[in-house]
């Protein structure tokens, strides 16, 4: 609405600099002469370009914010090196990847982990595309046998925490002491 304001006001302002309206203006306001006219014109035509920026200023910032939420989570080049170094240190443990069915941002930063995993020479299953009965929320979640603090998923958690990884551990006591899933909810 703003944008169309401006716009109208600019036109206004237009019209009036180059003559259209001048003679009806100057029939209506006696004593009103070129020089007035030509002030109010320009006066007009920069509140109009002001009002119309502004505008344009507000989509722009409206739809930088869309662009950023379709883009989804991703890793920063160097948030990605650290937590490359970072798993690199840590004991090798075979992880099942999962993401949640139907939501691709999730798989999609599922596969993102995947890459690091593999590169710091991870054995890694998945990603699958799973159901979680109950839900998992958002973030990403750690399942482990146990929840001992030197547990290789606590160790993990902290690596994904310390790298801005939004993660928490859960336990299952039905996985193999072997092995730890992690599963990539929705994002936050």
């Amino acid at each position: 609405m703003r944008f169309w304001l401006g716009f109208f006001i600019a036109l206004f302002g237009g019209l009036i600099g180059i003559g259209l309206l001048r003679d009806l203006i100057k029939s209506f306001f006696i004593g009103i002469n070129d020089f007035h006219l030509d002030i109010f014109s320009a006066l007009m035509l920069v509140i109009g370009l002001i009002i119309t920026a502004i505008d344009n200023s507000k989509q722009s910032k409206y739809l930088k914010k869309l662009e950023d939420e379709q883009v989804g989570r991703t890793l920063k080049p160097n948030q990605r090196n650290l937590l490359l170094e970072n798993l690199k240190n840590l004991p090798i443990t075979k992880v099942v990847l999962m993401g949640i069915q139907g939501d691709r941002e999730s798989i999609r930063f599922a596969n993102t982990i995947k890459d690091v995993l593999i590169e710091a020479g991870w054995e890694v299953d998945g990603v699958w595309e799973e159901i979680i009965i109950g839900g998992v929320g958002s973030g990403v979640i750690i399942r482990e046998n146990s929840l001992k603090q030197d547990s290789t998923g606590n160790v993990i958690n902290e690596t994904f925490n310390k790298n801005n990884i939004n993660t928490r551990v859960v336990e299952k006591t039905d996985l193999s002491t072997e092995r730890i899933e992690i599963i990539v909810g929705s994002r936050p």
